[in-house]
């Protein structure tokens, strides 16, 4: 089976590149940004060759007190997230489904160490479409990656965009948790 994977040019993931050279594939992420942090949007965009420029596929408007909205100007919609991805919590992990540009559901399958996408077949989890590896620095691998296998092409875009909040919400409640667990000692 042969995989291809997006390499982050950047860990802050709300401020990133992601390409795969060898498929033509670019996505550029990129937050406003305030005095002393990131702001609260982010524009996801993809390099089209055709027009020879960044095409923006979505934006991701997070908010403090109310649902983060997923916007896609080609489409004219605006989808609060918690419509737009349904979160299911099990035993030491969360699984978050959303519909693919296919009309297929897929399934973000999050665990403290791993994040894995799957097709979605009657409910239950089908072929794995995408693998997150983190960077480490010092075991060689100073860039993060999202594999991809082989049913991505179906839907990268909303792939892309999902895992981008998915995982940011991954490192939010790793910080939570870090933080909890320093208030404690």
């Amino acid at each position: 089976m042969t995989t291809a994977s997006l390499i982050f040019s950047h860990n802050d993931i709300r401020n990133t590149t992601l390409d795969c050279d060898s498929l033509g594939i670019h996505y550029q992420v990129v937050s406003d940004s305030g005095l002393l942090r990131t702001g609260k949007n982010t524009q996801v965009r993809r390099w089209d060759s055709r027009s020879n420029q960044q095409v923006t596929i979505a934006e991701w408007e997070r908010h403090s007190f109310s649902s983060d909205v997923f916007k896609f100007p080609a489409r004219g919609e605006s989808v609060p997230v918690s419509t737009f991805m349904t979160k299911k919590r099990g035993f030491g992990k969360i699984k978050r489904s959303f519909v693919g540009d296919d009309g297929r559901r897929y399934i973000w399958r999050v665990k403290s160490s791993s994040l894995e996408a799957f097709v979605s077949e009657n409910g239950q989890k089908g072929a794995r479409i995408a693998k997150f590896h983190s960077r480490h620095i010092l075991f060689g691998r100073p860039h993060a990656t999202l594999e991809l296998f082989p049913g991505y092409e179906r839907t990268l875009d909303t792939l892309v965009l999902t895992f981008l909040y998915v995982e940011w919400k991954r490192r939010q409640s790793k910080r939570s948790a870090a933080a909890a667990s320093a208030g404690a000692s």
